[in-house]
């Protein structure tokens, strides 16, 4: 389950991340700011750093770098948004991070299946 902190006061997110687990479901929690930080519990599965700031809608792939010198070191971490260069998930990938939501740089080309073997290629190599 997608929980996003910004939609959300910490306490309906933190009912919600309860509820989510009696179901059976692991989530992902989503922030974007350091303020949003207060948000991760014991019970959060993973945290999904979003790049692109949903107010402005200015995506920084630096964010993630920044907020995951936060987070606690046992917690998955997803780098969300502004992802289009292999080289860049290499790194987040040596900073931690093992997940990646990547959609623009797939959606834009004609042939998407082929530009993600070759993004996948290139990260693997």
């Amino acid at each position: 389950m997608l929980l996003i902190a910004a939609a959300l006061e910490q306490d309906e997110c933190h009912a919600l991340t309860d509820k989510a687990h009696e179901l059976g479901l692991e989530v992902l929690l989503e922030i974007h700011s350091a303020d949003e930080l207060t948000y991760i519990n014991k019970e959060t599965d993973m945290v999904g750093i979003n790049n692109r700031n949903l107010g402005s809608f200015h995506t920084d792939v630096a964010n993630s770098f920044r907020l995951a010198e936060h987070l606690p070191e046992d917690i998955i971490r997803v780098s969300e948004s502004g992802l289009s260069q292999p080289e860049t998930v290499s790194q987040l990938r040596d900073a931690g991070f093992r997940g990646f939501l990547i959609g623009e740089t797939f959606m834009r080309t004609g042939q998407p299946g082929e530009t993600l073997k070759d993004f996948i290629d290139k990260i693997i190599t």
